[in-house]
């Protein structure tokens, strides 16, 4: 820096003097200190105790088998090796993801063999769920204070579907808890590069190694905190002293020494905690990376109202659902801390805030970049959403601090109505908070049918439970209750303990009719679209829906009436005469059964030669089971035949042309 030099006092001059800004926080440091402790400790117990409430999630069960034979691997010292071979479809796929979390699941279910192991999943994700929204807090306060700590640490508890799928996600929400952790470390690294310190390498070390032990997207954290690292160095020393490399010894090697710590020591206990990246820790690695670029899952998704593939999806996907899952708070604050960026220049904190902004653009615009595979909204990108969410809290902050007393409290009181929108909904809606979508898009009334809701099967655990609570499963004849879902794989876990009265199978929504089960459990993924917005989902055989703000996200129906499943009985036996019998009455009194009234219009075209009149008869239910759902192809085939029929040969062959699109 330039040595200041004395001057003669300059002459009196209109122009105004600039004076610099006091930044005077509402909360003084100490005492906002013991409110983020204090809250902090109340939001881990607190997130413990209700992680019992959650349901067990799609992918849940591959993560608890592969935890075990992780844990097989490490207590036969490497014998077992089943965790790093395709075993099984889609089981292949989890040699690819490291063992940390699932592996120590296992291992603790192993210590408490008495607790149900769910339960015990769901508590220890917990706690990374609730760490990560504290560590979000910590990343603030280390920037600008506790103040934004705890601005940050509330609008985090605050976000609803990170909080809800903080209780149950064992990949997305575990490793963005590891990406935090790691941003600690990194910013006390940076601002401590004067005096470099071995407890902050070691503690950034076993952060990335959490991180990368969970999923492969933690080796990131490795070139973030190598680019941010030289930034520091740009900013201290300038780039000529920072490229003399006579000067390296001096100036560079006592906090590069660190670095080199930090970054190797992190990668290897990456690899120890990835049985498969452990046998191989640069082949394997790369091969996963390769692999999880263009993930071999084609999924269809609804998005924006149409369905899509996951194999094939636009560049906006991730901004969209950020822009419409992130609290309004986040949105606000996120555009308001555009505006605190000369600030932060002139207070010399720039390196921090940038790096901040840096964890979320680069991940979203390099995953628009390469095209990757993405599905299940932004949950693969849930490690970027506490960066959003960080930067709110920053610039609250600012804003707060830098304004009049009757401004600051105007400012705070925004913010705390803000955080009134999402609070009512987690409330509310406990526990499927995960379906949250903020005000923009009306939301979740405004998002269904457009967009998916519980993709991760959550709200499934409290339609089994209304059946065990309500419902006897125990039947008189010796006949087990039948059950069949979409979600077969959670169904199957909650009647584990009563499987010798109740038999579960699969049955997609569409085939429910084909089914001679006693129950259906239903979850609104998978749908068709055409039938959620025309009022077709739940069906009207449920006794029991699971609503999120008045929208039906699953349901049970029981089959009382089995005159459906009894008439497509009968049309495989060419029976359409008992078909017609059967079905007329029960599209009467179930008008919106699209299959039903398929089948229907099948069973008239199929007798018609015994009584024309059912041509137009077919006609009619048709077209009504082609306006309830569009996506219907077997109404619209037997559509297309029935004009034929009809003489209608125009209208036949565009029906066809559609069929063909």
């Amino acid at each position: 820096m330039a040595k200041q030099t004395t001057s003669p006092a300059p002459k009196k001059s209109s122009a105004k003097v600039q004076t610099p800004l006091v930044l005077t926080p509402l909360i003084p440091d100490g005492i906002a200190k013991k409110i983020f402790i204090g809250l902090s400790l109340l939001i881990v117990l607190g997130m413990a105790f209700l992680s019992k409430d959650y349901g067990i999630t799609g992918d849940e069960n591959f993560h608890r088998v592969y935890g075990h034979h992780v844990a097989n691997f490490y207590t036969s010292l490497g014998e077992d090796i089943t965790s790093t071979q395709p075993y099984g479809n889609p089981d292949s796929l989890m040699r690819y993801y490291g063992g940390f979390f699932d592996g120590s699941a296992a291992l603790l279910h192993k210590a408490v063999p008495t607790v149900n192991e769910w339960t015990l999943r769901h508590f220890w994700n917990s706690l990374f769920g609730a760490s990560a929204i504290v560590l979000a807090g910590v990343v603030a306060a280390q920037i600008a204070g506790w103040q934004a700590g705890l601005i940050t640490l509330l609008f985090m508890l605050f976000s609803p579907r990170f909080f809800g799928e903080g209780m149950n996600n064992p990949k997305d929400i575990t490793m963005a808890t590891g990406y935090l952790l790691s941003y600690v470390f990194i910013i006390q690294f940076l601002k401590n590069l004067a005096q470099p310190s071995l407890k902050i390498a070691l503690g950034l070390a076993l952060a990335i190694g959490i991180a990368l032990g969970i999923r492969i997207g933690g080796l990131l954290l490795i070139p973030y905190f190598l680019l941010f690292y030289f930034f520091a160095l740009w900013q201290r020393d300038g780039l000529s002293t920072l490229f003399d490399f006579s000067k390296f010894k001096d100036n560079i090697w006592p906090s590069f020494k660190y670095v080199l710590v930090a970054c190797i020591l992190g990668y290897a206990i990456g690899m120890f905690f990835w049985p498969y990246g452990l046998l191989s820790p640069i082949t394997n690695p790369l091969e996963t990376l390769s692999v999880s670029s263009k993930f071999p899952a084609q999924i269809r998704m609804l998005f924006n109202g149409e369905m899509i593939s996951s194999t094939d999806i636009k560049w906006n996907y991730i901004p969209k659902w950020l822009l419409i899952t992130t609290p309004l708070f986040g949105l606000i604050g996120l555009v308001a801390a555009a505006f605190i960026i000369p600030a932060y220049k002139r207070q010399g904190k720039l390196l921090f805030l940038g790096f901040v902004i840096f964890t979320l653009v680069f991940p979203v615009f390099y995953v628009i970049y390469k095209k990757a595979v993405l599905y299940d909204g932004m949950r693969h990108l849930y490690f970027v959403y506490p960066s959003i969410i960080i930067l709110a809290g920053l610039a609250f902050d600012y804003f707060i601090n830098s304004q009049t007393k009757n401004i600051k409290y105007a400012v705070a009181g925004l913010a705390f109505v803000l955080m009134l929108l999402p609070a009512r909904f987690m409330f509310a809606n406990h526990p499927n908070q995960a379906v949250y979508f903020n005000e923009i898009v009306g939301g979740i009334k405004g998002a269904y049918g457009n967009f998916e809701t519980d993709y991760y099967m959550n709200s499934l655990k409290q339609c089994a439970d209304w059946i065990k609570q309500n419902e006897n499963v125990k039947r008189s004849d010796g006949r087990k209750t039948l059950i069949y879902s979409n979600g077969v794989s959670p169904i199957t876990h909650y009647f584990s303990d009563d499987t010798a009265n109740v038999s579960v199978g699969y049955v997609s929504y569409r085939n429910r009719m084909s089914v001679n089960g006693d129950y259906l459990i239903f979850y609104q993924r998978f749908v068709d679209r055409e039938l959620l917005v025309n009022g077709c989902f739940p069906p009207e055989q449920a006794i029991h829906t699971v609503y999120a703000d008045g929208v039906p996200i699953a349901c049970v129906i029981k089959k009382t009436d089995r005159s459906d499943l009894m008439a497509m009985e009968a049309m495989q036996r060419n029976d359409f005469e008992t078909a017609v019998q059967l079905l007329e009455p029960y599209c009467a009194k179930y008008p919106k059964a699209d299959a039903a009234l398929t089948n229907l219009g099948l069973a008239y075209l199929q007798s018609a030669r015994q009584d024309p009149t059912r041509v137009q008869k077919a006609l009619n239910v048709l077209t009504t089971s082609y306006n309830l759902n569009k996506e219907n192809q077997n109404a619209i085939y037997y559509l297309a035949y029935a004009y034929e029929m009809s003489g209608n040969s125009t209208q036949a062959q565009y029906l066809r042309s559609m069929l063909q699109q």
